[in-house]
């Protein structure tokens, strides 16, 4: 006998709608895959360690939704995820992303990332990292990345139209074109309280019926030159623009000395990191979160969704023990100023 909430089958997660937009019905398990945890496997004889990651996630953990981006590890994420996920494919919502914002440079990405994927079909397509407004203007203008977007979900290539966004005007101000479907963006428990975003976008998405993936939810704050090992930006990039380089050097990067695929402290007591993946989970118009991009962190989470019709509430009692665990913490994404918006691809 299950206890309310609970579903007999412990593989199956809560599903919710995933934006509501001009009559779009499609709902998604509230708990994503981060394919950035296969960016560090560039050596092709590491294809086996994703394949036992992916086949870990699909037949034990029950995941069905999977994310990834060619930025991740320059391709490597991308070109293990596609053999790791053939066999599982028609049973997952795969969404995938790219940085270009030309119609050109775009349309090319898709055809590389369709490629790595061993596919022919994404469930969501994504914008990803608009943090300027020269992004979002290059993006939607003639000969602009909305165009290949457009055509692809047109000739069926893809279902749906996301972004990503690191600044919260710029997410704002794409979820008001009233041209996508679906939006990530930080709702983090501290950027949220200590670093004022957050509200805003979730507002707009609810009023436009935009679905919200949650990121950087299991975030601590930002690392520091204790706690994270710096970036080495190379010369050139095979899948990230010239423009995103340079904005990657403006702006560097850190990566954890303990979670070497995450760009940011994720939580690593687990009882404290469910608490702040409740927290986003429970947030107005959030649909799914993506977990810190670490596969060490991700079955405790897994284990706290599988096996449930809803959502676990979230614990009001534990909000002023959050607010003072984070206190001193500086947010990974904040409105203090513009590098508030840019630490990362």
């Amino acid at each position: 006998q299950t206890s309310p909430g609970e579903q007999t089958n412990s593989l199956v997660y809560p599903r919710r709608p995933f934006g509501t937009r001009h009559g779009r019905n499609a709902t998604l398990p509230v708990l994503g895959f981060p394919s950035v945890a296969l960016a560090r496997l560039s050596d092709p004889s590491d294809q086996s360690v994703a394949d036992e990651a992916v086949r870990h996630a699909v037949q034990d953990l029950g995941i069905r939704y999977f994310d990834v981006a060619p930025e991740y590890g320059d391709g490597v994420a991308q070109e293990r995820l596609g053999p790791a996920l053939r066999p599982y494919r028609e049973g997952v919502f795969l969404a995938a992303k790219t940085m270009f914002r030309s119609a050109e440079g775009s349309a090319e990405d898709l055809a590389n990332t369709l490629a790595a994927l061993k596919t022919d079909h994404l469930n969501l397509y994504q914008f990803h990292s608009i943090s300027t407004e020269q992004d979002v203007e290059e993006i939607l203008s003639e000969g602009g990345a909305m165009e290949t977007f457009q055509k692809a979900k047109q000739d069926g290539v893809i279902d749906a139209i996301g972004f990503s966004a690191h600044s919260e005007p710029m997410a704002v101000r794409m979820i008001e074109t009233g041209l996508v479907d679906t939006v990530m963006f930080p709702i983090n428990f501290v950027a949220y309280h200590y670093g004022g975003i957050g509200k805003k976008v979730l507002e707009a998405a609810i009023k436009y019926g935009v679905g919200v993936i949650a990121l950087k939810a299991g975030a601590r704050g930002r690392l520091t030159n204790v706690t994270g090992n710096p970036i080495q930006v190379p010369d050139t990039f095979k899948h990230i623009p010239e423009f995103k380089r340079q904005e990657m050097l403006q702006f560097p990067v850190r990566t954890s000395k303990t979670h070497p695929t995450c760009w940011y402290e994720p939580e690593d007591d687990s009882n404290e990191l469910n608490k702040l993946i409740l927290w986003s989970l429970n947030q107005p118009g959030v649909t799914a979160v993506l977990p810190p991009g670490s596969l060490d962190l991700l079955d405790g989470i897994a284990n706290m969704l599988r096996g449930k019709s809803e959502v676990p509430p979230f614990d009001q009692d534990d909000m002023q023990h959050m607010l003072e665990r984070y206190k001193d913490i500086v947010p990974i994404f904040h409105n203090r100023s513009e590098s508030g918006t840019k630490v990362s691809t």
